[in-house]
């Protein structure tokens, strides 16, 4: 057996350079952090001192202690049947990278630059002068000094400073036109400078882009993704959506995403127990749909297109333990407002609250909290004495169980799709390139991709059994920005150039 760290890297060398790797290997870093997943950083040296309590300690040494606590925490299946089976898919889905338009991306970097320069002199003209609009305290003095723009609600750094960040600028977009073009600027201009450039410059020769999955980078068992990251490319801007459609298919292939429908709300409803939110996902209801017609005491034919905006907002805030000023913020909704909906919310969902409350307690009592295949974080803050500190704990402990095992779920579904690719001999034919929280892509033979996309879908609904229903969404096409939900669809697309009628008599036949 191999035991050493990051064994993802040392596969992937191994692969370049044809050598073979032992078939069992045990990665020290994902080990230790599964027994504490706030440790930040997992080296040799932090986890001598801060487990084992010395300078120094042998790989041998680390194991020894990391098989013993994996086993008395109950961690053992967690890490032998996910996490170290997940670490090869992982290191394969590197090797091989997400297809790029470097052209159309340089085509789009130009296209920024014009559109910068002009959100630019927008902003000078109303500032009355040039400055440094990516300079925090020169924005400072504009907005507040120049401009005179009422800072009530607004905070201050910790030097001091008046704040100009995101949260700044929405607060006083209605005080003043500037903020919402300096909005507008920021977001292109993170766009142009972490994506759009970036992925230029990292493309291989062959056009793909490479990046590099962390197991170890969140609290909660989600992977992360850096260098660059690929994870939080905007999917609601038209912008965003650009930069997508740069992501393409190779040749002869298709891109398909498999996305799991409000994943975490299925799985708070399966821990809950509410029978309200069973009955929705076991009957295909619109869940925010039926939260609208709850919270709001109506029919769920009088649901306004409002009233299921301000609950889509409240159901995915009570994942994460969200208060009456967090959904006031995030609403428009005053204080007091948005306290009453949390509390009409919990009144319609009772046993959403008691699962809550429970989790809490629990947490407070021992420490821990755990999802239901036992991965762990460690809270002990739950006890504090200050209100803050244990609050935000309880938000985290809220949290956990919930993203924890959404996150479980992904990662067992890309092992069984994996096998059953690998079983078929299909790892050329639909290759998984990319994972993006609960989302995977794949690149898929033309040929075969009604047959993958039915297979793909299957063993992902089937992956993990909840108390309702698993669903995902299948979309296809050339890009990754212009995905069809339906398959047929993009056939029909494929032979338009043959002359319609013989088209649509195809479609029929498929």
């Amino acid at each position: 057996m191999l035991i050493d760290f990051d064994i993802k890297e040392k596969l992937k060398e191994a692969k370049r350079i044809g050598k073979k790797l032992p078939a069992e290997y045990f990665d020290l870093g994902v080990a230790f952090w599964l027994l504490n997943p706030d440790e930040k950083e997992y080296s040799s040296e932090h986890l001598a001192k801060h487990f084992l309590h010395k300078e120094k300690a042998e790989n041998k040494e680390l194991h020894s202690f990391a098989v013993r606590k994996l086993k008395e925490y109950k961690l053992e299946k967690l890490f032998y049947d996910v996490e170290m089976p997940l670490v090869a898919v992982l290191a394969e889905m590197e090797l091989l990278g997400a297809k790029l338009d470097v052209r159309s991306l340089k085509g789009l970097d130009k296209e920024l630059d014009k559109k910068l320069a002009a959100l630019a002199k927008e902003i000078y003209k109303l500032a009355g002068k040039t400055f440094n609009i990516n300079s925090p305290k020169q924005l400072g003095e504009i907005l507040f000094k120049k401009l005179k723009i009422d800072t009530v609600g607004v905070k201050k750094t910790k030097t001091g400073q008046i704040s100009t960040n995101e949260e700044t600028l929405i607060l006083i977009r209605g005080r003043h036109p500037i903020a919402e073009i300096i909005l507008e600027y920021r977001e292109l201009f993170k766009l142009q400078s972490t994506y759009v450039r970036p992925l230029s410059e990292l493309a291989d020769k062959g056009g793909r882009i490479h990046t590099t999955y962390v197991q170890t980078g969140t609290s909660t068992g989600r992977l992360s993704s850096q260098s660059p990251n690929l994870q939080n490319i905007p999917i609601e801007s038209a912008w965003g959506r650009k930069v997508r459609r740069a992501f393409v298919a190779e040749k002869g292939y298709l891109l398909a995403a498999f996305d799991y429908s409000q994943i975490e709300l299925r799985v708070l409803a399966s821990l809950s127990g509410d029978p309200k939110m069973i009955e929705a996902f076991n009957n295909d209801l619109d869940i925010h749909k039926l939260t609208a017609a709850n919270v709001f005491n109506v029919p769920l034919e009088k649901v306004k297109p409002e009233m299921r905006r301000l609950a889509k907002t409240l159901n995915f805030g009570v994942v994460y333990g969200m208060g009456a000023n967090a959904f006031a913020k995030t609403s428009g909704l005053s204080v007091a407002e948005a306290r009453k909906f949390i509390e009409e919310y919990f009144s319609d969902f009772k046993k959403i609250k008691e699962w809550q409350e429970e989790v809490k307690s629990q947490t407070r009592t021992f420490g821990y909290v755990t999802n239901l295949n036992g991965r762990r974080r460690w809270l002990l803050e739950a006890a504090s004495m200050f209100r803050g500190e244990a609050a935000e704990a309880e938000r985290a402990a809220i949290n956990m169980p919930v993203q924890g095992l959404a996150a479980d779920i992904i990662k067992i579904a890309m092992l069984k799709v994996a096998a059953e690719l690998k079983k078929r001999k299909w790892e050329n034919e639909a290759r998984m390139i990319l994972t993006i929280h609960d989302e995977l892509l794949f690149e898929i033979k033309e040929n075969i991709i009604k047959e993958a996309e039915a297979l793909i879908k299957k063993i992902m609904e089937s992956a993990y059994e909840l108390e309702v229903p698993i669903k995902v969404t299948a979309k296809i096409g050339k890009n990754w920005g212009e995905l069809e939900e339906h398959v047929f669809k993009y056939f029909f697309g494929i032979f338009s150039d043959c002359g319609r009628n013989s088209c649509r008599r195809f479609f029929y036949k498929i």
